[in-house]
Formats: C-alpha cells, sequence, structure tokens
C-alpha cells in the first residue's frame, strides 16, 4: 500500500469525516479546499492520495508512527469539518453518530488523548490559520503565506507554542516515553514538515531532550522490569492454572476409573448372585444359597438374600414324617421342594 505525504494523511483525515455521514457539505468542503490551497496540493494529488485506500478509514494506520504535528492537525481540522461553524469542541451531542465514531477512530490511532484538554485552544488556532477561507479567493494572501513559511513565522507564531503544550503536556503527566516517541517523530519528519509549513528551529525541543535522557531511560528501565514482572506473573499463572487443571484431569481420571470399577465389580456381584452353586446330600440336589433343587436352574439365584443352605433332617410342614430339606444355617429357614416362588424369597435375618 501506498505511503501517503504527511499534508495528504492530514486533508484525507478533513474529507473522510465529512463523507461518513453523506452528503459532504459545501461549507465542509471549502475547509478541505482552504487546506489543499496552504498545501498546495493540487487535484490530482488530492485524489490519488484519497483514492489510495478503498475505505475511508485506510489511512488511519498510517498516522500511528507520524510527528505530533501531523497528528494533532489531522485529528483537530477532521473535528473542525465535523462542526462545520461551531468548534467549541468535541462534545459528541455536537455531531452526528457516523462522525463521532470516526474521530474516535483517529483518536485511537494517534493515541495522544492526555494532551488533549492543554492543547486544544492552539490547535484549533493553528487549524484556523491553515484552512482560512481567503484562501480560495486571494491569490496575494497565499504568496504572503509564502514568504512566512520561508521565513519560520508560521512555525513561530503557531506550531511552535503548540508544540511547548503538548510537550509539556506529557512531562506534566510522566509520559516520558511517549515524549521521547513524539519527539524522535518530529526530528524523522522534519524536513518533510518544512516543505509544508516553513523553516522550524527545533533547538529547545533537542535541548530538552537531552535533559529527558535520564528520566527517559529510568522510565524505560522500570518499564522493562514491571513487563518482566508482569510476564512472570502471567507465566505463574498460566502454570498454576495449567496445574490445576492437569490435577483436576488426573483426579477426574482416577473417579471415573474407580467408578468403572465399582460398576464392574457390581456388575460381577451381580453375575454371581445369580449363580447357583449346587451340593449333594443323602442323593439330594440343592443350591447352598437359594436351597433349590434341579429344577431351580433355569431361574437365577439370588445369594443377595444372605442365605447358607445345608442339608437337614427336619419334620415336614404337612404331616409329623421327617425328612431331609436345606436349611439355612443362619436364620433356620426350611426350603420345601416346589416350584420356584419368588414372594417365598426374603432377606435372611441371624436368629
Amino acid at each position: 500500500m501506498e505511503n501517503l505525504k504527511l499534508d495528504e494523511l492530514i486533508v484525507r483525515s478533513a474529507w473522510a469525516t465529512g463523507n461518513v455521514s453523506p452528503p459532504i457539505t459545501e461549507n465542509e468542503k471549502n475547509i478541505v479546499r482552504a487546506m489543499r490551497a496552504f498545501f498546495k496540493m493540487d487535484v490530482d494529488r488530492f485524489n490519488n492520495s484519497y483514492n489510495t485506500f478503498t475505505t475511508l478509514d485506510g489511512h488511519l494506520p498510517q498516522l500511528r508512527d507520524k510527528d505530533p504535528i501531523t497528528k494533532i492537525v489531522a485529528r483537530y481540522s477532521a473535528l473542525k469539518v465535523a462542526f462545520k461553524e461551531n468548534e467549541d469542541g468535541a462534545d459528541k451531542s455536537n455531531l452526528s453518530d457516523q462522525e463521532w465514531k470516526f474521530i474516535q477512530k483517529i483518536d485511537d490511532s494517534i493515541n495522544i488523548k492526555i494532551v488533549y484538554n492543554d492543547i486544544k485552544n492552539l490547535a484549533y488556532e493553528l487549524v484556523d490559520e491553515l484552512c482560512a477561507p481567503k484562501f480560495l479567493t486571494d491569490n496575494d494572501l497565499l504568496e504572503l503565506i509564502k514568504i512566512e513559511k520561508e521565513e519560520g513565522v508560521i512555525y513561530t507564531r503557531r506550531i511552535q507554542p503548540l508544540l511547548k503544550a503538548f510537550f509539556n503536556s506529557l512531562e506534566k503527566n510522566n509520559l516520558y516515553d511517549t515524549w521521547e516517541e513524539n519527539y524522535l517523530a518530529l526530528i524523522k519528519y522534519k524536513s518533510e514538515l518544512q516543505e509544508i509549513f516553513g523553516k522550524m528551529d527545533l533547538k529547545e525541543f533537542d535541548t530538552r531532550y537531552k535533559e529527558l535522557k535520564p528520566l527517559i531511560s529510568n522510565q524505560k528501565k522500570e518499564k522493562i522490569a514491571k513487563e518482566k514482572q508482569l510476564a512472570k506473573e502471567l507465566a505463574d499463572k498460566e502454570k498454576q492454572i495449567a496445574k490445576e487443571k492437569a490435577e483436576k484431569e488426573k483426579q477426574l481420571a482416577k473417579d471415573l476409573a474407580a467408578k468403572e470399577k465399582q460398576l464392574a465389580k457390581e456388575k460381577e456381584e451381580l453375575e454371581k448372585n445369580k449363580t447357583h452353586e449346587y451340593s449333594v446330600s443323602n442323593g439330594i440336589h440343592y443350591c447352598k444359597y437359594c436351597g433349590g433343587g434341579e429344577t431351580w436352574r433355569e431361574h437365577d439365584c439370588q445369594r443377595e438374600l444372605g442365605h447358607k443352605y445345608t442339608l437337614r433332617r427336619v419334620q415336614n410342614k404337612v404331616g409329623f414324617d421327617y425328612s431331609h430339606q436345606p436349611v439355612c444355617n443362619n436364620c433356620g429357614d426350611i426350603r420345601h421342594y416346589c416350584s420356584p416362588d419368588w414372594e417365598y424369597m426374603f432377606k435372611c435375618e441371624i436368629d
């Protein structure tokens, strides 16, 4: 993707703001036209920069690493278009929802929200000068502006006070790493900025940067140490979570294995309880656990009732004769030979 020039980023931000809630009005167009006149941006360059991206916010990522002047002018020129005549501040109630959301996207890209209260008035004064309506009709004024650029008048009158307020605000908030980041961007883009705004003397910021170097260095060390500590805490937390998860999975597996083992044991016991175990005494076959004879083989035994039968000589239920019958050693139940009668089955209770 083609990288836009600094003035192209500014103009595209303003023009895109007017188009997020179409149609763009003539008043909004004139703001952008005036800026184009100041920047000496012809129609072809304007159209090319605008058509480079397929979306209105496509250029915003390119604003992230730019100098503070470009960032500030891009934001406040976009606000000027959004507010039209009303430029009292970024109050959502004065904007359409679409315009406000677009301004927020610009804010997210330039990432300098903390300085807005300290620079707002100076920023608007600079933007007002860049998009003065007279630029559209007064060529003599444009020639005068050209002379002022060459002599550094615009820098001294508008940009220098704005930069002072900007960097002082960062110092006030102890954002020395952000101070350095924006200062280095200012140095990096100085030549291009001078082509746009004219001569700039940045010596005072060079001097202040040297003075702040120790603070910036210490803040970086503190930031690195903090990031390392946070990384360690995060790693420890993830390790603890992984450990707890592994222990939980291990316990679940253990519980599942125990449950399966218990079910298998219960199943085995159930099958065992159904199985007869026959003994023979005095020519009589009987099951030691249910007392049933050979005719009971086709039925399940019921060992779970707890009986333990042996063959004994007992008096018959009917009459006074004695015969050998299975008798429970625990409760004394006498199992007389008959067809299986499950209602007759009862749990053994030891006398």
